[in-house]
């Protein structure tokens, strides 16, 4: 059952160090000066210099802790919809209270949809609450049976959150986790689409045109595979990789194999290249990255395992100053069978926000 949420203190990076919970805040508006989202990158990058906290007119990264922050104050701005595709719904802690958030938006007239994935047992009686509390104002279900719906989307009125972070407490508080936040209506309406097409039949494969918008791209299900094939391609100076799970299997082919390759590739035709793997107890004991490790160790790929004490549960690349991130782990469900969402952003304002991310990550990882 659901209880009134106690304060939590977040984990928030250096750019929110002067983060007041409660404290006035620039609420989401469409930035239409100049070019769409740079326009509002200053001297002080993506900070609104009134109040010190993100402009959230700009597209920028919404990574680790700083996820919920954006979350909620997208939920509490919300005028007309918000919309979720979730892999896993939990109700503890700072998972709790962006529930609380869907429901408070649907008292006020909001329209909330929530379509969840039936992975864990306890998910079924979350929607339940969420349906019961809200007096039917919530609508919230499961998807279909036959398919994984992956997905960590939510489309809040005209913006996007789309990456790897989960409904759940570890993901909002403690992970290593990579997402974006989209201020780019025609990007948006793509991703309601999408919605749209997997509430009505989440076992669908949706036809969808893409948006007129060059530099952001959004892909969605067994799309992000050829995505990240085309992005380690055309690099020209780096890559950096950050992945969960590389479930790379010696003899096997598919999508994971041929994006391996490419990576050893850029490396060999002297791209900089820098790869970090989670390691931390589910991933190690089940050796899932293990002969990933040992073919990029092989090949001289520059390679350190994160800190083990922290789950890196991110899927971020970034070429040059293209960043994709999205739900898809490097495994062949991911890439073959599941429902997801990814987006690629191709502006050097967000790039240096992920190359300084990759940095701390780098850092604080090991040698294998």
């Amino acid at each position: 059952m659901m209880r009134t949420p106690t304060t939590v203190t977040l984990p928030l990076t250096l750019a929110f160090a002067s983060l007041t919970l409660g404290c006035p805040v620039s609420k989401p508006v469409t930035d239409d000066s100049g070019t769409p989202g740079e326009a509002c990158v200053g001297e002080s990058g993506f900070e609104d210099p009134s109040t010190g906290l993100p402009d959230l007119r700009c597209t920028q990264a919404a990574n680790d802790g700083d996820y919920f922050w954006f979350a909620r104050e997208s939920i509490e701005a919300a005028q007309t919809r918000v919309h979720v595709i979730e892999y896993l719904l939990y109700d503890s802690g700072l998972a709790e209270q962006l529930l609380l958030e869907l429901v408070d938006a649907a008292e006020r007239g909001v329209e909330v949809k929530v379509l969840a994935d039936e992975e864990v047992d306890d998910t079924a009686s979350i929607i339940s609450w969420l349906n019961s509390s809200s007096g039917g104002g919530v609508q919230a279900k499961l998807d279909s049976s036959s398919t994984t719906s992956h997905n960590k989307l939510m489309v809040i009125d005209d913006l996007t959150l789309v990456g790897s972070h989960n409904m759940s407490s570890s993901a909002l508080g403690n992970n290593h986790e990579a997402s974006m936040y989209i201020a780019e209506p025609e990007v948006t309406a793509y991703f309601e689409d999408y919605f749209q097409a997997m509430w009505a039949d989440s076992s669908d494969t949706p036809s969808l045109s893409k948006p007129a918008v060059d530099d952001i791209v959004p892909y969605v299900n067994q799309e992000i595979g050829g995505a990240l094939m085309s992005c380690l391609d055309d690099a020209q100076d780096e890559v950096r990789l950050v992945m969960y799970a590389l479930s790379y299997r010696s003899g096997e082919g598919g999508d994971v194999t041929s994006l391996i390759n490419r990576v050893v590739s850029a490396h060999e035709r002297g791209i900089d290249v820098k790869v970090v793997l989670d390691q931390s107890d589910w991933i190690a004991s089940n050796d899932i990255n293990d002969e990933a490790i040992d073919l990029l160790e092989s090949r001289g790929v520059p390679l350190r395992l994160a800190d083990r004490d922290v789950t890196t549960h991110a899927k971020m690349l970034r070429c040059d100053d293209t960043v994709i991130v999205g739900d898809a782990n490097w495994s062949y469900s991911s890439m073959e069978l599941y429902n997801g969402s990814s987006v690629a952003v191709s502006r050097p304002a967000v790039a240096d926000q992920f190359r300084a991310w990759f940095d701390e990550i780098w850092e604080a990882g090991d040698a294998p």
